[in-house]
């Protein structure tokens, strides 16, 4: 009876065979490497803004297997992100100083004479600074984070309409200052509004998801019936989200007082009931 061998005496293909065995175990070994550096995300904070980032390493010693693994020019470090943002308007100690030359006019000193630093954003900063929202929001100081607001803020959103004409600092300034990330804003820019304003404020609501520009605009006369007509639009467009709870009107000019929280409380203990002031105008 004749026996046959399993694995029959040749040398060079048993070379080719093992070679190739050890191709696939390095490749394997590579991946596997591979996947065990790029999967090593790590959440950082940058300023007020969350975000997820590759940890940049270049010379990686993975399962004895020495890689050198290169940056991928998709991924945005923290460093990079200082590096590209043009940086804050004001520093922190402009908002010091600004603190300490107020104090007499809270207090009621109208006598003097100091005044605080002034600061001018030109609309072609702000179309610059646009042009990246993560460091528009972050140099900017804007409330993106939902840390930033409380668990009672966040089951009671506010939706706000804004009427504004002229100043593009001014509304965005108070835009700012009311900014949370679960509210819904409406802004209504007149008709006879400057295309800077205008494109100005359509490239800040480019950067927030919960802001949009009425449309559309109609030309407002301050006193007249058109300041209904314009408030109406933004009410429309507002009551296809049906998140909210309250509707707050403002203008351009206007500056808030509370702050959103403070807001909240004040509505809750509204109830569902109205706030709008009303006169009679009497006539002989």
């Amino acid at each position: 009876m004749q026996t046959r061998r399993l694995f029959p005496r040749r040398p060079f293909n048993f070379m080719i065979a093992s070679g190739l065995l050890a191709l696939v175990y390095i490749s394997m070994t590579t991946v596997r490497s591979w996947h065990d550096v790029s999967s090593s995300l790590h959440w950082s904070t940058f300023d007020n803004l969350s975000s997820s980032t590759l940890v940049p390493q270049s010379d990686i010693t993975v399962n004895n297997t020495h890689l050198l693994v290169r940056e991928t020019p998709e991924v945005v470090t923290e460093e990079h992100l200082v590096t590209r943002c043009p940086g804050r308007v004001n520093n922190d100690d402009d908002d010091a100083a600004d603190w300490h030359t107020c104090q007499p006019l809270i207090t009621g000193n109208t006598r003097s004479k100091t005044r605080p630093n002034t600061t001018l954003i030109s609309a072609t900063e702000y179309m610059w600074r646009t042009e990246n929202c993560d460091c528009f929001l972050s140099d900017l100081d804007y409330f993106v984070s939902p840390e930033d607001t409380t668990d009672e803020e966040r089951r009671f959103p506010i939706a706000f309409s804004l009427l504004t004409y002229e100043n593009l600092e001014q509304t965005e300034r108070l835009l700012r200052l009311i900014y949370r990330p679960h509210n819904i804003y409406c802004i209504h820019v007149d008709a006879k509004s400057s295309a800077e304003v205008r494109d100005g404020l359509e490239a800040i609501a480019s950067c927030l998801d919960n802001v949009f520009i009425a449309h559309p605009s109609i030309g407002v006369n301050w006193g007249k019936v058109s300041v209904i007509h314009a408030e109406l639009i933004c009410m429309r467009q507002l009551l296809e989200n049906k998140r909210w709870k309250f509707l707050i009107n403002l203008v351009g000019r206007d500056f808030p007082l509370r702050t959103n929280l403070e807001l909240v409380k004040i509505l809750t203990a509204y109830n569902g009931s109205n706030d709008v002031d009303g006169t009679r105008k009497l006539t002989k």
